[in-house]
């Protein structure tokens, strides 16, 4: 697929959407200054993967990079096939993964034990919970202690989402010119 063959991020985003949309839980993608304060959360000391989850339209992706991420400690994992190719023509110096964060340590595979941080976009309050609680299990079988997961959510009411005891709200923060606003909530791994 070339670049002048190729769709419109906002349209391949809203195709996916109409497609599935409690696996989407929005039809806007992030805005730049989301994906800003997200990245802000990811410390730049640690050595170990961030690994993205929902990379949808690779505007976090592309946010990470800037904020100096190193490309080689960056991993990408997003469902649809549509997306996950337009993140791998955003972003060529990263490695993306087609696939469910449900099956997030087979993904991985031996990278499984070198992650430090997740940086999730994914929907927990719109996908089934038998789903999210999977996930959050996938989750906090390849963070380690002190390992951050960085979540957004456009529940702005402070609710947290379902994460086990071991894991605590180290910060959050507000980002009310996103479309619609948001949240972002850190955690941390006390395991």
């Amino acid at each position: 697929m070339s670049k002048k063959n190729q769709s419109p991020a906002w349209l391949l985003f809203a195709r996916e959407t109409l497609r599935n949309p409690r696996t989407m839980g929005t039809c806007w993608s992030s805005t730049a200054q989301l994906a800003r304060t997200i990245a802000g959360f990811v410390p730049l000391t640690e050595s170990g993967l961030v690994v993205e989850l929902g990379g949808g339209t690779g505007i976090v992706t592309e946010a990470l990079l800037q904020q100096g991420i190193a490309p080689e400690r960056l991993v990408s994992i997003e469902q649809a096939a549509s997306l996950a190719d337009y993140i791998r023509q955003r972003c060529p110096q990263i490695r993306v993964l087609k696939g469910d964060a449900l099956h997030l340590s087979d993904l991985l595979g031996n990278d499984s034990q070198r992650v430090s941080t997740i940086v999730s976009g994914l929907p927990f309050r719109s996908i089934p919970p038998v789903i999210g609680h999977g996930i959050i299990k996938q989750i906090d079988k390849v963070l380690p202690k002190n390992g951050l997961m960085i979540q957004f959510t456009y529940d702005l009411s402070g609710r947290k989402i379902f994460m086990p005891h071991h894991f605590k709200r180290v910060a959050h923060k507000y980002v009310w010119k996103n479309i619609p606003p948001a949240r972002v909530d850190v955690y941390q791994s006390e395991k």
